[in-house]
């Protein structure tokens, strides 16, 4: 078992996407599973989002309509036909994305943090393994926050290694191309957690714990790197 993980910057437009594709065809995708992290700066957008929803409400709506201009920009170049199920799911994520801002009641903004920041990996998980598919790379995508379990300590969660030790060596199928979120778990009332900024690379690091993988990589988009 192989663990790949790639970055934000990796990922941050069609090109970064294709060239996953790329790396992939290259060195192989058999009893992998990757890390994938949110897009670009999209993780800063939402911390902008998030900042807007307690301060300045009036931009929310303004900042949610860029972040989805952004995502849309990449499936226009990835997907030849707008009518691909992934234009619906990632519609569907912003639309869940605006349930929760309109519906939360909680002031504790760690909570909302999580709860909202976590967006930006679920929609770039989303959009790679469909890109992947249809490019013949048949993958699995898992939602990490059923895997890992951490405390309820938003923001810089503690994992939980018993329940996540059990949840990752019982449910992932080593003999399948997994994709999966970075940077993201979640905590016993199923609430979303992170595991701090830059969490991804620990993320990785966790699944080839867990997993007893022979080998971690992390690929950059520096070149030589």
């Amino acid at each position: 078992m192989r663990i790949f993980k790639f970055g934000g910057a990796s990922v941050k437009d069609a090109n970064g996407v294709r060239n996953v594709l790329n790396v992939l065809n290259a060195v192989g995708h058999e009893n992998t599973l990757i890390v994938i992290s949110a897009m670009g700066k999209t993780t800063n957008a939402l911390e902008g989002l998030i900042d807007n929803y307690f301060n300045k409400k009036e931009d929310v709506q303004l900042a949610i309509h860029d972040l989805y201009r952004y995502h849309e920009e990449i499936l226009n170049e990835l997907f030849e036909n707008n009518n691909h199920p992934i234009y619906t799911k990632v519609k569907s994520l912003f639309e869940e994305l605006k349930g929760f801002l309109s519906w939360n009641k909680s002031p504790n903004y760690s909570f909302v943090y999580d709860q909202v920041v976590c967006f930006g990996e679920q929609i770039s998980t989303n959009i790679v393994s469909a890109y992947l598919q249809n490019q013949g790379l048949d993958n699995s995508w898992l939602d990490v926050r059923e895997y890992i379990k951490t405390d309820s300590n938003y923001r810089d969660a503690n994992v939980d290694w018993e329940a996540t030790m059990k949840a990752i060596s019982e449910k992932v199928n080593k003999k399948a191309f997994n994709i999966t979120q970075g940077f993201l778990g979640s905590d016993e009332n199923n609430f979303t957690t992170t595991l701090g900024r830059e969490g991804s690379d620990y993320t990785a690091a966790i699944f080839a714990y867990c997993l007893n993988a022979e080998s971690v990589t992390i690929w950059k988009d520096v070149p030589g790197v």
